[in-house]
């Protein structure tokens, strides 16, 4: 989940997600992998229905809806630009055992207080309640 609770209020850069959930993450990596990652500026809305931006600095972090679709549907504008692997019409779609499964995005929804954009099963925009059980798709920067 992205937090404990249906709330979106402190964005990505105070989400469980970012703060521990990528520690988690980052921790697992191999060691070889770990010494090579170098930390990546991401612009993200604050949340909490504010189309205001922050920076954070992360090794391991979520896509944002316009890094994946290339547009905001749900999220406000100013979240980077689409990576050229979507921009090629790779696949949205996301696997869990073999199935297609949500997956989680950095961008707050624009259009409340307690939701994230995510990636639906079909590979749609879409976004869920923060505190939602979802896959994770991870960027990082070698």
């Amino acid at each position: 989940s992205m937090n404990g609770s249906n709330t979106n209020v402190n964005g990505w850069r105070g989400s469980t997600m970012r703060t521990s959930t990528m520690a988690t993450l980052l921790n697992q990596l191999s060691s070889d992998l770990k010494s090579v990652l170098k930390f990546v500026n991401k612009v993200t809305s604050k949340g909490n229905n504010q189309s205001g931006l922050e920076t954070t600095s992360d090794k391991l972090f979520l896509l944002s809806e316009i890094e994946v679709f290339g547009a905001t549907q749900y999220s406000y504008a100013g979240e980077g630009k689409q990576y050229e692997y979507y921009t090629a019409g790779n696949s949205t779609i996301k696997k869990v055992n073999g199935s297609a499964d949500y997956w989680w995005e950095r961008s707050p929804y624009s259009g409340n207080t307690n939701s994230f954009c995510s990636v639906g099963n079909s590979g749609g925009a879409n976004y869920n309640g923060a505190s939602t059980s979802f896959g994770v798709s991870f960027g990082f920067c070698i």
